[in-house]
């Protein structure tokens, strides 16, 4: 892989050692990351998002599952696991601990210039997460 997926890769490092300086020195200075219900708008607004990540799952790490790169543009599968130990705060509203494990699949597509993340998408399916958190009801099993 090239220079865009070690971008990614160092990134997926930086947040599972919740190292928020190296983290953000990997962003672009404009960086515009789409987030599930927000755009977040440059190092600072990712810098939070991951902070509030951090606070809810104290021992959150990502895994990626399966990585493609085309020139620039990087796109990753993965997983997101950890246990709900802090409060979660979301746009609608906070969620306190509920101690229960998460283990969440999510995509990420990314475009890097000059080895920084100029721009990204997260995908994952809020209402999955709700439901492993115990604070949305599971489907109804047949």
């Amino acid at each position: 892989m090239g220079q865009a997926a070690d971008a990614m890769h160092r990134k997926i490092a930086a947040f599972n050692a919740q190292d928020g300086k190296e983290f953000q020195a990997l962003m672009g200075l404009d960086i515009e990351w789409a987030i599930p219900g927000a755009l977040l708008r440059g190092p600072d607004q990712v810098a939070a998002f991951n902070s509030a990540l951090w606070e809810a799952f104290p021992d959150i790490k990502l895994t990626a599952t399966r990585v493609a790169q085309d020139g620039a543009t990087v796109v990753m599968q993965g997983r997101a696991e950890g246990t709900h130990h802090g409060t979660f705060h979301t746009p609608a509203g906070d969620i306190p601990p509920t101690g229960k494990s998460v283990n969440l699949p999510y995509s990420e597509y990314f475009e890097v210039e000059g080895g920084v993340i100029v721009s990204a998408r997260l995908v994952f399916d809020r209402l999955e997460l709700l439901e492993q958190l115990g604070v949305a009801p599971a489907p109804a099993r047949a």
